[in-house]
């Protein structure tokens, strides 16, 4: 009898410890789901996030299970329109079919709770600054009213950093004063013409950094930093779209400064085409441009920007002497996410590399953000233009990140004519700069960030630029 009972003890004992371990692999909220949507999702959808519903406890969750089953099922959600297949991404915030395979089986079993002991802690948000507190702060120079109805032409302004040496910056963020009105922001470096002339390489392009839906703040690897050499200004270009009421605007841009002197400067490149016409009723429609990287670089992130019509956007790079390869692939493209895609491992790159850029446009009434799809559509500022541009972070691998002493840097004679050709060619009004009614429509997107001195003309000088970006240095 002693022995039965021992038989029957232990075997309860077993079924027990079957039925601990069963709910211990069971999948729950608190121990399983949480922590994925803390990591995939809750950046937006939460209090003062860009989402329409929170999901930030068990009962939102819950109310919201089937929507987000589809939406990360059909890989819309979270946002990303990457082709898997191609490349991997350091910021990738897509689901695996393991965490795929957990949500289900969490549904599938009727969404349980969990040990509230399982939960884990709550994430912790910066309301203003992602980057965590400046080290310096600059504001936009005034503060700008946008009207109830209307188009705003994109407005450019330019603060006075005030700074008497050179600082490199490991972090940057633009922080707009009125989400409601900001549909983006770029903030351009300028500095003092003469260190301007001599840092411009022809290739790459003074943008510091963008807010744009979707967008995250600049934060550069260790070791790679982006110069602002003394006596610089920051160029504002701001698009602002009208809510039906007049508002108000002061954004601001802050920088954390880096702890020491970087090995390489980061910058910024992209490679875009201006003179496009799309056909009406048209749903493949493909512009495409390309650029050489002048020497060993390495390069970080593609950056692909279009407008409604934008569908798709290929980057195609070829080393010297090697085929055509496909490096980064955004079949989904979607312009109410303006995304950087950073390389897991970032790619060194011999000089004479490559970069072509192909886009394709949907024109059609199969489009549902298509403005008008019985329009041609050429180049333009407004949403319901278009524009063509691959961006690129990269970084030159000369281990150059001083300012070039200006003394030192020979005159290019040849851009020097060129620039004041094209100024002559374009003057109409014979005053010695170019104003923006004068300058050919492809340029005038570009105005702004050529004008640096924000006098309302180009000279001579600033145009040397243009005929750099030209190659006709």
């Amino acid at each position: 009898m002693n022995r039965i009972l021992l038989f029957a003890l232990v075997a309860a004992l077993s079924t027990l410890s079957q039925v601990a371990e069963a709910e211990k692999s069971k999948v729950t909220y608190t121990k399983d789901i949480a922590p994925l949507l803390q990591a995939k999702c809750i950046e937006c959808h939460r209090t003062q996030g860009l989402a329409p519903f929170n999901l930030q406890n068990y009962e939102q969750v819950r109310a919201w299970s089937k929507a987000i089953h589809k939406e990360v099922h059909d890989g819309r959600m979270p946002p990303w329109g990457l082709d898997p297949t191609v490349g991997e991404w350091s910021n990738d915030p897509t689901f695996s079919k393991a965490e795929l395979a957990k949500i289900d089986s969490w549904m599938d079993s009727g969404m349980p709770k969990g040990n509230p002991k399982d939960m884990p802690k709550p994430l912790e948000f910066h309301e203003d600054w992602s980057i965590g507190e400046p080290d310096m702060i600059f504001e936009m120079p005034e503060e700008i009213v946008i009207p109830a109805e209307g188009v705003m032409d994109y407005q450019y302004h330019v603060t006075e950093m005030k700074i008497e040496e050179d600082l490199y910056v490991q972090a940057l963020e633009v922080l707009p004063g009125n989400r409601r009105v900001v549909h983006h922001i770029i903030v351009f470096l300028q500095p003092p013409a003469a260190v301007a002339q001599a840092m411009s390489d022809g290739v790459t392009n003074t943008m510091l950094d963008v807010y744009a839906p979707g967008s995250p703040a600049g934060v550069n690897p260790p070791g790679v930093a982006r110069l602002i050499p003394a006596g610089s200004t920051l160029m504002w270009q701001i698009h602002y779209t009208p809510t039906g009421e007049e508002e108000r605007d002061r954004s601001k841009f802050g920088i954390v400064l880096a702890k020491e002197k970087p090995k390489e400067l980061m910058r910024t490149a992209t490679v875009v085409n201006t003179n496009f016409e799309i056909p009406p009723n048209t749903d493949d429609y493909v512009v495409e441009s390309s650029m050489t990287i002048p020497q060993e670089a390495t390069i970080y992130s593609y950056t692909p920007h279009m407008h409604y019509r934008g569908k798709a956007m290929d980057f195609f790079l070829t080393v010297p002497g090697g085929e055509e390869e496909l490096a980064c692939s955004i079949p989904r493209y979607d312009f109410n996410w303006q995304l950087d895609y950073f390389l897991a491992d970032p790619l060194r790159v011999p000089a004479g590399t490559k970069v072509r850029v192909v886009a394709t446009f949907d024109n059609s009434a199969d489009n549902p953000y298509n403005p008008d799809p019985t329009k041609s559509v050429r180049w333009g500022e407004q949403t319901w233009e278009e524009m063509m541009m691959g961006g690129l972070f990269l970084s030159w691998a000369d281990g150059n990140v001083d300012v070039p002493d200006v003394a030192e840097v020979e005159v290019d004679e040849n851009v020097v004519r060129m620039a004041a050709g094209m100024v002559k060619q374009f003057d109409k009004n014979k005053d010695g700069a170019i104003s923006k009614d004068e300058v050919p429509e492809a340029m005038q997107q570009f105005f702004g960030m050529i004008d640096t001195n924000a006098d309302g003309g180009i000279d001579a000088v600033e145009m040397q630029t243009v005929v750099k970006m030209q190659g006709g240095r």
